[in-house]
């Protein structure tokens, strides 16, 4: 029997990272020995290779907006293991996943499990008669992610890029059919804009499963996007609704664009109940409540933003948002990557288009060191060991005139929330 928080979460932490096996038999065997909570309550399945979480947070919000009691199942946490498992944006509380692990740990203790799946396990019990509706985050791919033990009433791929290579990969084409692994029978599927290169893999599974697709640019979309500052405006529409001036925080226009999923799935979920909404009640509601680590202003003067980017493409759109919307301002990168992440890549896009990039690793085996850098051909790229102390000095020697920027990875991003707050 775990006696506290602390002894339950580092409980948590010190199964096995990775899973023993790529099927869902041992976290269906564990489910069904607390008599299948998943299957208690309505849910909703969002996977992509960007803007799950972000889409999660949005379409909670919305589903907040009409009453429900929502649970929220996000990965990674920032600042406290909590983060993961909410209620109408409530963390679970230290008592209440003390008691629930402990719980778990004598129903299915004997059962294999990585860490992943248990945490997934916790998520979908502590839900059961607590809320009517929990919006799903997959941990990566979605065929065999863990979490993928559950029937939606609708689900959600945000975006398909190359990310975990190794693990779902290596083509583009593999990561779409992996994703396309959270389509269900009969239910809707909504996603964000697919390439053409992978559009006909995500279609014909739709299709064999007689699923609904609605996807962004074809079915609805966005238009009239402003950005301010760090204030995101746009119009969402489809064939049946326009709703307009609708603002969030933000700086990319991939902010919008997730917005709009979760708003065209918002729409759809409630034509599933029959009930009718306002576009009063999207505006109202959409951007109510806010996760961390996603274009997260930490200080104004001198600016600092953190976005926990970790692949080229939520690079991409991240540095060349924040170099159009601070035309004025230079740009300071403190970056940190993983061994498993497109490093090479992500440097050969920041270096010619900000002042200096720090490169720092992490205390953790995945991280990404000085050897693992090929330096000598930039000569705005440095290395730093000690990433606090570095921070101090830049952010001593910053005027008004540049913008530090931290991303690459949400563990950097965890660390440093604590060192602003």
């Amino acid at each position: 029997m775990l006696e506290n928080y602390q002894a339950a979460v580092n409980y948590i932490h010190g199964l096995p990272k990775f899973q023993r096996t790529n099927d869902l038999g041992n976290i269906k065997q564990a489910l069904h020995r607390l008599n299948d909570p998943q299957n208690d309550y309505e849910t909703i399945h969002i996977t992509g290779t960007n803007g799950k979480g972000t889409t999660t947070n949005f379409l909670a919000n919305l589903l907040e907006g009409t009453g429900k009691r929502v649970g929220m199942f996000t990965s990674p946490f920032i600042t406290r293991f909590n983060e993961r498992i909410q209620i109408n944006h409530q963390y679970i509380s230290d008592a209440d996943l003390l008691e629930n692990v402990n719980y778990l740990i004598e129903k299915i203790g004997d059962i294999p499990l990585a860490e992943f799946e248990f945490v997934t396990i916790l998520g979908y019990f502590y839900f059961r008669g607590r809320v009517d509706v929990a919006v799903i985050e997959a941990g990566i791919g979605a065929k065999h992610d863990k979490t993928n033990v559950i029937t939606p009433v609708l689900s959600i791929i945000t975006s398909i890029d190359l990310d975990h290579e190794k693990l779902i990969g290596p083509t583009i084409q593999d990561i779409a059919q992996e994703k396309s692994g959270i389509i269900k029978p009969e239910r809707p599927i909504i996603t964000g804009f697919l390439q053409e290169s992978v559009r006909s893999i995500v279609e014909t599974t739709a299709t064999e499963k007689d699923s609904p697709i609605f996807e962004f640019g074809q079915d609805f979309g966005i238009r009239n996007y402003k950005n301010n500052g760090f204030d995101v405006s746009f119009t969402y529409y489809d064939d049946k609704v326009t709703v307009e001036e609708i603002h969030c925080q933000g700086f990319e226009k991939t902010t919008a664009m997730n917005a709009s999923i979760a708003i065209q799935s918002f729409w759809l979920y409630q034509k599933i109940h029959h009930v009718s909404i306002t576009s009063k009640t999207i505006i109202d509601n959409l951007d109510k409540k806010h996760l961390p680590g996603r274009a997260q202003v930490m200080h104004e003067n001198p600016l600092v933003l953190m976005d926990g980017a970790h692949n080229i493409s939520a690079i991409y759109n991240l540095i060349n948002s924040l170099i159009k919307n601070y035309e004025n301002k230079d740009i300071i990168v403190l970056y940190a990557g993983m061994k498993d992440k497109d490093r090479h890549e992500i440097l050969e896009e920041l270096a010619p288009k900000v002042e200096h990039v720090y490169i720092t690793k992490l205390d953790m085996a995945r991280s990404a060191t000085a050897s693992d850098y090929n330096l000598s051909q930039y000569e705005n790229v440095s290395f730093v060991e000690n990433y606090r102390k570095e921070l101090q000095k830049i952010l001593n020697g910053m005027n008004s005139n540049q913008l530090l920027l931290i991303t690459g990875s949400f563990y950097l991003i965890s660390d440093l929330e604590d060192y602003f707050s």
